[in-house]
């Protein structure tokens, strides 16, 4: 059973007119404030009369020719000797327009293009701010945030986190970003998801039914976040396909819980917060690349930007894949397109607009059914043969209940092998399913999405102290996914419209002192700070305080219908040995009205409208119809006391807004649990606070420490964050609490970042009681991670992580049971006593604390490369994982394991030429992957398992202007 509950919308005319409406909002938005702009730039004059002097950034940057890497930049050979303050740039606080020119939601890119890694031309930029006169005026090009030279943590500004820009290294939580220089170091965009296990520590993940949507940090999927906008496709992580590798250039994976300055719905042991690409300024740039892999790996995609006049810049991007897989039966059909374009008609407004529009087609990857201890370190398969016939209701044979092709999700029984097949039952070479190349999906399988995107950013300086961010954004997304085992999940079309407004305050309150507004025509503090000569410091004594305040509110709603059918699904059931005779179940529909057997109290199989041969399942916590209203005002708020200490705080309140009801098409017949819950009307709200509070001290310029500490609720939602039928008051009431604390240090002059975490993160997820109650479990995970970032020059950069994880499952009372699993034992037990032993029998372990199960808790890994001057380049990345158990028994075992992997470059001397070359999984080794990690899935483990790539080798050519 894929354990997911559900989502919601109205009918097709309902949804055009709503998202007309929707459309004619965000219309009305912009233009107010574009109205603002020129009614506060009308003041001035037409244009800007001030003329800022050119600023350089204060954080150490890798940029330029590469011959200049090793030559001091200018301005900045007296940084590293210049006293740092907590935002690791001068000792002097800079104004919110200086902090915020390189704001990573407006950022644009620099000449650097997705592949070209050689020629980072540097951008002009204007200073924002004059005291004389108390005005800002924009920059005419922003300077990207994104070094794609640099791979260095310290060279990164990220608001990921607050909501305004600070820097990786200084940050109050553990923070890593997947850099540029990774992504296509790594062949990432033709990867999937679990390759950020080379990137960051405490990430690992299942097949997830083959998802591969997102990656589960702390043992949950993560929620992901499109520069600051919580995406709902993905959802639990479970659905929504593989994850679109087209529209980024940068991720920022953040762990632990989602922070007030975010809108989160969910319990997620992290986040990731993907930075979309920006259009070019500094000139017309643009790459064309191919990959081409064994295994029919096809991927191409072109990128190609520009500024249209000194007002006005474009990107565009299109990545196209037409793959097969190692696994059988499985492939990647993809088509995806970008654009953004940059809009500054004025000094102090700036307009970010991007679009995206994607096409997927795909299998998931069953693996291989029936795990053993056998199949792990024999390479043995378990062979029985179930006839693929339907014998009517249930009968009793040996004492227990036998039925076949039929769920048992709901019922007390499995699917036995009847006596006369006993003889059907040993073990067999692997090779005689098809090898690891076994995937339990048959052709009849595959899912099919298809995706909208749009979002505007708008950003307006009010004055040097003052800034105002508007956040839009519109999604649209429709998804079928349908295999034979048989499962089945749609939404004809679930749309979502977001806004998040934003006013960020910079100012000083001296403790002791006088306050100075920022922007008088007084001398400001920073200003008498910085003059050492003529100047008394005696008439202020006060201990210079600084403020950074961010608050908003935020408004999503989102419209979504989706249903679900998993009552039959069964894994274990299928025989896929000798693949010849493999037996693939046919469909039955067991409890249908008409039925001498029916009940109106179970799941009922119920054809979905408008999707011939598909069914879904009323009241199974997944198919709804719902309409969701999250609002949300927040305030996150930096206070830093002195040179050397800082106070990070922040809240945030979600009211939580729904009706819900069974999707269109729920016949008569069913009984609606809902309305039983809910007897005055199936109406949900709640109120759901989140608060923040993180000291941090910077004792050196090149050392911080800090610690966080984060109390909050969140609630329990279904696939793409919809809202079922049956949510009760328990699950919009979910606890998490976090206690976190590090100390990160930026040594060899910024060339070596070290980031260390220690956490305690407490959380609740829903687990199934009595097959149709939801119960939250209590998940407490502890551990610590490591990274470190080396990078001395242009030709080395090194990044290495490990990472400590155990999670705990406490199953005490009030719960009357422990975890449940769709078959809580080992396969090989059928074969020992198949009398006893069905396939697929559901159940409960007892009660007690357990630990995670498909997850490794020690993790290493590690990426490097060297490049020569005359444009050769090596690469390896490596990864090892502890041993992990399948399921809560802790019976049947994976052994430690690693991957190894190398490769060359060869770039042109005129860099406009690359070509890659890698050699994934070099020594071949047969690395066993669970369905579930975790808390993720992991109730699935005794019925998939699969063998990760083997040894293959894939190519890349690659031209950049």
């Amino acid at each position: 059973m894929k354990y997911i509950k559900s989502t919601v919308s109205l009918s097709a005319q309902q949804n055009r007119q709503d998202r007309n409406i929707s459309w004619i909002f965000l219309s009305i938005l912009f233009i107010g404030m574009i109205s603002a702009v020129q009614a506060e730039d009308s003041m001035y004059g037409p244009t800007s009369a001030i003329k800022g002097e050119e600023a350089s950034s204060p954080l150490r940057k890798i940029s330029g020719d590469p011959a200049s890497w090793d030559q001091p930049q200018q301005g900045t050979e007296n940084i590293a000797s210049d006293p740092q303050d907590v935002f690791g740039g001068s000792s002097t606080h800079q104004p919110l327009s200086d902090l915020l020119q390189k704001h990573p939601l407006l950022a644009d890119a620099s000449s650097s293009s997705g592949t070209n890694s050689s020629t980072n031309s540097s951008s002009s930029s204007h200073s924002q701010s004059s005291y004389e006169s108390g005005r800002v005026t924009m920059p005419e090009t922003i300077v990207s945030t994104t070094n794609n030279e640099s791979v260095l943590p310290n060279d990164y500004e990220i608001n990921s986190v607050y909501g305004i820009p600070l820097n990786v290294v200084d940050t109050p939580r553990s923070v890593q970003i997947v850099t540029q220089k990774e992504i296509q170091s790594s062949a990432f965009i033709s990867q999937n998801v679990m390759s950020l296990m080379y990137m960051a520590p405490g990430l690992y993940m299942g097949t997830t039914f083959g998802e591969f949507s997102v990656p589960n940090i702390r043992g949950m999927p993560a929620n992901k976040y499109i520069n600051g906008m919580l995406s709902f496709l993905p959802g639990t992580g479970y659905e929504g396909g593989p994850m679109n590798m087209n529209d980024f250039d940068q991720i920022n994976i953040v762990q632990g819980p989602t922070m007030p300055s975010l809108l989160s719905i969910r319990a997620a042991g992290g986040y990731l917060d993907l930075q979309t690409k920006r259009p070019y300024w500094d000139g017309f740039h643009g790459y064309a690349t191919v990959y081409e892999g064994m295994y029919d790996q096809n991927l191409w995609q072109a990128d190609v930007g520009g500024p249209i006049n000194d007002k006005l810049a474009f990107r565009f991007s299109y990545l196209g894949n037409y793959s097969a897989n190692y696994y059988y039966n499985d492939y990647l059909h993809n088509q995806a397109f970008y654009g953004a374009l940059s809009f500054k008609p004025y000094d102090n407004y700036e307009l970010f607009f991007n679009n995206s529009f994607y096409t997927e087609g795909y299998n998931e990857i069953g693996g291989i059914n029936r795990p053993t201890q056998q199949l792990i370190s024999d390479h043995e398969y378990l062979s029985a043969f179930l006839p693929n016939t339907f014998v009517g209701p249930p009968v009793i044979v040996n004492h227990h209940k036998v039925n076949y092709d039929i769920g048992p999700e709901l019922y007390n029984y499995g699917v036995s092998v009847m006596p006369q097949y006993y003889n059907t039952m040993h073990f067999i070479p692997i090779s005689a399913i098809g090898g690891y190349r076994a995937n339990l999906l048959n052709p009849g399988s595959g899912g099919y999405v298809e995706s909208e995107r749009a979002q505007a950013i708008q950003r307006v300086n009010v004055d040097d102290g003052f800034q105002i961010v508007n956040n839009s954004n519109f999604e649209y997304f429709s998804y079928n996914y349908q295999n034979f085992t048989p499962y089945n999940i749609y939404t004809p079309g679930s749309w979502v419209v977001q806004n998040n407004l934003s006013f960020i305050f910079n100012f000083d309150t001296p403790m002791g002192g006088k306050a100075m507004a920022q922007g008088s025509k007084k001398e400001s503090l920073d200003d008498q700070k910085n003059t050492k000569e003529g100047q008394s410091f005696s008439h202020y004594e006060a201990v210079p305080i600084h403020h950074t305040v961010n608050v908003g509110f935020e408004a999503d709603y989102a419209n979504m219908i989706v249903y679900e059918g998993d009552f039959e699904q069964v894994f274990n059931v299928w025989n896929m040995g000798p693949l010849a005779d493999a037996v693939y179940p046919s469909y039955f529909q067991y409890n249908l009205p008409g039925t001498p057997w029916f009940s109106k109290y179970l799941y009922q199989d119920v054809p979905i409208p408008g999707r011939p041969g598909q069914v879904f399942n009323p009241g199974n916590f997944s198919s709804t119809d719902s309409e969701t209203w999250y609002l949300r005002p927040y305030w996150q708020h930096q206070i830093d006391l002195g040179e050397h200490f800082s106070i990070f705080m922040g809240s945030s309140i979600l009211s939580l807004l729904s009706t819900a009801k069974s999707p269109p098409g729920t016949p008569e017949t069913f009984y609606d649990f809902g309305d039983a819950l809910h007897p005055f009307g199936q109406y949900f709200s709640t109120v759901i606070p989140n608060f923040d509070f993180a000291p941090r001290w910077k004792p050196f310029n090149w050392m911080t420490v800090y610690f966080d500490f984060q109390q909050a609720w969140v609630a329990e939602t279904g696939a793409f964050y919809g809202v079922s039928p049956l949510t009760s008051n328990i699950d919009l009431h979910l606890h998490q609490r976090l206690y976190s604390g590090g100390i990160n240090f930026s040594l060899l002059d910024g060339k070596l970042n070290i980031l260390t975490a220690a956490f305690d993160q407490v959380f609740q997820e829903l687990e199934t009681f009595q097959k149709v109650l939801l119960v939250p479990v209590p998940i407490d995970v502890v551990g610590g991670t490591l990274q470190i970032a080396y990078q001395p020059d242009r030709h080395l950069w090194l990044v290495a992580n490990a990472g400590y994880i155990l999670g705990t499952f406490n199953y005490e009372p009030p719960l009357k049971t422990g975890p449940s699993m769709d078959q809580p034992y080992p396969s090989n037990y059928v074969l020992m006593n198949p009398s006893k032993y069905p396939f697929d029998f559901f159940g409960y372990f007892p009660q007690g604390t357990y630990p995670y199960v498909g997850w490794p808790n020690f993790q290493t890994s590690f990426m490097a490369t060297y490049t020569f001057d005359f444009g050769l380049g090596l690469f390896a990345s490596f990864n090892a994982t502890s041993p992990q158990y399948l399921a809560y028994d802790y019976i049947v075992r994976i052994p430690w394991q690693y991957t190894l992997n190398l490769g060359l470059s060869y770039t042109t001397s005129d860099k406009h030429w690359t070509a890659r070359l890698w050699i994934w999984n070099v020594t071949d080794q047969h690395n066993w992957m669970t369905s579930g990690s975790g808390f993720a899935t992991s109730f699935n483990n005794y019925d998939e398992l699969m063998v990760s790539w083997p040894f293959w080798i894939q190519g890349q050519v690659s031209y950049q202007f």
